[in-house]
């Protein structure tokens, strides 16, 4: 795979988490996922606490994580890629569907980052 010129990787888009998020309401019995809300009071090792659903982990319930969405946050340098999406361990009203903002810099146990795998032929 590291050799391989057809293999490439990146950070979860907006695109690829909602596509997820279709997925498992269409082939799953979580008809509602995208509305799922955090169930942890506190972080978790992934897959432990119940979010497994079509063999995708912890989209709603133990970090957030950064996409490569630019939102409208400015600094000094201009727009940041600095969204957030999806549940987080202590708060209820995250759900897997959720967008936020924060700065790059932002720090946290409980923000996180998801990467794509894929063949590019």
């Amino acid at each position: 795979m590291y050799s391989s010129n057809y293999v490439e990787s990146d950070l979860i888009n907006s695109y690829s988490w909602n596509t997820a998020i279709v997925f498992i309401q269409n082939y799953s019995e979580r008809k509602k996922y995208a509305n799922k809300n955090s169930v942890n009071s506190s972080i978790a090792f992934t897959g432990t606490v119940g979010d497994k659903v079509c063999n995708i982990y912890d989209m709603s319930s133990n970090c957030s994580e950064f996409t490569t969405e630019y939102t409208d946050l400015f600094t000094s340098s201009g727009a940041q890629p600095s969204c957030l999406t999806g549940g987080q361990a202590g708060d209820s009203g995250a759900c897997t569907s959720y967008r936020g903002t924060c700065s790059i810099v932002y720090t946290s146990n409980r923000v996180s980052f998801r990467t794509l795998l894929y063949l590019n032929r």
